[in-house]
């Protein structure tokens, strides 16, 4: 029995996710309606991730703006690679709400908000909203109403403004900034220990759902992991490939010399440890000035996730579907905007897939009770998300090396900076 619980405890979290979907749809196709029981421990699942939201993104903005003190010295590469990363993760949130909707993501599969724990959270309405609505809601008029209610964007506008504040703030303000970069990595530990529980949380919900729905509900899973590839390959062979054309570069060139990277992300659907591959490749098949890929490349794991970008932006359409909410542009252009900077301020947390999916679906009024199904395909998924990421990171890279004149100062500075991989310990599983 001990040799059991040892055996499951050292299978790594994805695959305790996948047998917590596995069994979790074995449940609630045996014991059909009876498998309903179970949805309270789901719900007790959802709440803790609910839990996070605030701290997560509050402590994630505020020490991702402290970070780029660092950057100072790098203005003219670090301004180009986020306008070029920023960019780029808009460009995918957007194709992938346009294959989302395309391929009709999560129609098929209803389930209603009323059930305690699904209601629709505080801040956003999905009735008619205006952008100037949508504007003038994202400031908050109390920080303390924002973080308790769970309002995203309003924690987005107010973590910034401290951020910079913080930052701005000399040494007076350096204990506040230690509090806060302590601060993160205690949440970081806080979302350790909930997502450990994601496998049984899933599991419960997982039941409750094929219990109600039967193997009707498999459909739009399938649907959901087609338009995250479909969506990937757009990105790819899309809008890559098209922005290389106009800066002049050969995509062929580019994609036959990236083959290792590509597998190897694929296949560990991890970009931290893809970084010295990816590395080596830029400079030795692509090359790229090591100044430059040096110092954007381990940067671009952090903040430059197109993969991410679509597979948040299905995953949300997929969600909002599920709820029966449909959306209109000035709610699309929101959505966008959440997702290129939750996904990059909280790029750096452990296993928060879940945690950032979680909060961009409150962000745009989404009950996130979908969550349970996506995750239990996110292993699928974050193969071809990390993927995207990684092929991003080298584009981008090249894009910058390629076009860009350094003065002797800037190199000097270049060559000072040094930039390690981090931890493998974002998004990416």
């Amino acid at each position: 029995m001990f040799k059991i619980f040892r055996i499951w405890f050292n299978f790594p979290l994805w695959k305790q996710i996948l047998v917590g979907l596995i069994l979790g749809i074995i449940v609630g196709l045996v014991f059909k309606h009876r498998a309903v029981a179970l949805e309270p421990f789901g719900f007790m699942f959802i709440h803790a991730i609910q839990l996070l939201v605030a701290p997560v993104v509050l402590t994630s903005i505020v020490c991702a703006i402290l970070s780029l003190d660092s950057y100072k010295l790098v203005g003219k590469v670090m301004t180009k690679a986020v306008v070029i990363y920023a960019f780029s993760m808009a460009v995918a949130a957007t194709i992938g709400i346009l294959v989302a909707n395309a391929l009709h993501v999560g129609d098929g599969l209803t389930i209603t908000a009323t059930t305690p724990g699904l209601g629709l959270p505080t801040g956003f309405s999905t009735d008619g909203a205006s952008l100037g609505n949508i504007l003038l809601g994202i400031v908050p008029s109390s920080s303390i109403a924002a973080l308790a209610s769970n309002n995203v964007l309003q924690i987005l506008i107010f973590a910034f403004i401290l951020g910079i504040a913080l930052k701005n703030s000399g040494k007076e303000g350096k204990p506040v900034q230690d509090l806060f970069l302590s601060f993160s990595k205690v949440v970081f530990k806080f979302c350790h220990i909930i997502i450990s529980f994601a496998p049984y949380g899933i599991f419960a919900l997982i039941a409750s759902v094929f219990g109600q729905y039967g193997l009707s509900a498999l459909i739009p899973l399938f649907k959901l992991i087609a338009a995250v590839y479909l969506g990937c390959l757009i990105m790819i062979f899309g809008y890559y490939t098209l922005v290389l054309l106009i800066r002049g570069i050969s995509p062929i060139f580019f994609f036959k010399n990236i083959l290792n990277p590509v597998v190897t992300a694929y296949t560990t659907s991890s970009s931290a440890a893809t970084l010295p591959i990816t590395m080596r490749t830029a400079k030795e098949n692509l090359k790229l000035d090591p100044r430059i890929s040096d110092f954007m490349l381990p940067l671009g794991t952090s903040l430059n996730l197109n993969g991410l970008s679509i597979y948040l932006s299905v995953a949300t359409i997929f969600a909002a579907h599920i709820f029966g909410i449909n959306f209109n542009i000035p709610q699309y252009i929101a959505m966008v905007m959440s997702i290129v900077v939750i996904a990059a301020g909280a790029a750096a947390i452990p296993g928060s897939a879940l945690v950032v999916m979680g909060a961009i679906m409150q962000s745009c009024g989404i009950p996130i009770g979908a969550l349970p199904l996506i995750a239990g395909v996110d292993r699928f998924n974050d193969m071809a998300q990390t993927t995207t990421n990684v092929i991003g990171d080298l584009f981008a890279a090249t894009i910058v090396s390629k076009g860009q004149k350094l003065s002797k100062e800037d190199k000097q500075h270049l060559d000072e900076v040094h930039v390690t991989p981090a931890d493998d310990c974002h998004v990416d599983h």
